[in-house]
């Protein structure tokens, strides 16, 4: 599923990649700042040490966060990558009818991580979810 870019979407991927090196392929507004997708195995790179990069980015972004994920090619691999730090046991995608809900089983332990704070992380996975997958919903179980 193709997401179109705005122009300032594409100003804001340029601005990832020519102050990080890394490829962008996509960014998502959140209440508190940004998401950037990028090519797999660029997620590093786009960080930089000790968050240096992002750090920076979001110094010129006026103090917004600034977060990144790293693309897969399957919804499964994509969740886990948007889910990250949390490690999932399980990505199972169902379909009822014309809606697609992905449920995400974890441990107890990795429930907090998974949700995030003030419901960040899951907030974030839902959207990106949505635009690159035509997910619906996104539950943890």
């Amino acid at each position: 599923m193709a997401a179109t870019l705005s122009m300032e979407d594409i100003q804001l991927l340029n601005m990832l990649e020519q102050r990080t090196g890394a490829q962008g392929l996509d960014v998502v507004r959140t209440e508190t700042g940004f998401v950037f997708v990028v090519a797999s195995g660029q997620a590093g790179k786009a960080i930089g040490k000790g968050r240096e990069n992002l750090r920076r980015m979001e110094r010129e972004l006026g103090g917004k966060s600034v977060d990144v994920v790293e693309t897969a090619d399957t919804l499964e691999g994509f969740a886990r990558n948007a889910f990250k730090p949390a490690l999932l046991r399980t990505v199972e995608l169902k379909k009822e009818g014309n809606t697609q809900k992905v449920f995400i089983k974890v441990d107890g332990t990795q429930r907090g991580l998974a949700i995030g704070r003030n419901g960040e992380t899951i907030k974030k996975a839902r959207m990106l979810l949505q635009r690159r997958f035509g997910v619906d919903d996104v539950k943890i179980v």
